[in-house]
């Protein structure tokens, strides 16, 4: 009996995957993927001996556009942000830059003093400085 090889086969049509592979590679050169379609900006929350700081990534807004209030136990920060887009007849390679209303709610410990609550907006970093109330005996 002859001795059968193995071949290995091929599919006769190239997995959907791999099309779409080469259709990025073909079209999108930067290899880009996917659209952000809602805006959340980024945020550190860290606590100091004599304060909670919260710090916020607001490129692109402006000062007049973002809001921080206390409402019952929350500190919310709120905002927008807008882009002119100028861009009509332009053909877009990636588009990841989001825009539009933004809202964040932190929920504040009791141990805060929500009245000497300070807020600074400075080069798009926006930083809230939330005291906490001294102890008896703590020197000020």
């Amino acid at each position: 009996m002859p001795k059968q090889s193995k071949l290995v086969s091929f599919p006769v049509r190239v997995s959907e995957e791999v099309e779409r592979l080469f259709d990025e590679i073909i079209h999108r050169p930067w290899g880009f993927m996917g659209e952000l379609k809602e805006w959340h900006p980024s945020i550190d929350l860290y606590e100091t001996p004599e304060a909670f700081i919260l710090e916020a990534d607001l490129p692109g807004v402006k000062n007049e556009d973002v809001k921080v209030e206390i409402e019952g136990g929350d500190l919310i920060l709120q905002g927008r942000r807008l882009f002119e887009r100028n861009h009509k007849g332009n053909k877009f390679y990636c588009q990841e830059r989001s825009c539009g209303d933004f809202i964040r709610r932190i929920r504040l410990p009791e141990s805060v003093d929500r009245d000497k609550i300070k807020a600074e907006f400075k080069d798009g970093v926006l930083r809230v400085v939330v005291p906490k109330i001294k102890k008896r005996g703590e020197e000020s």
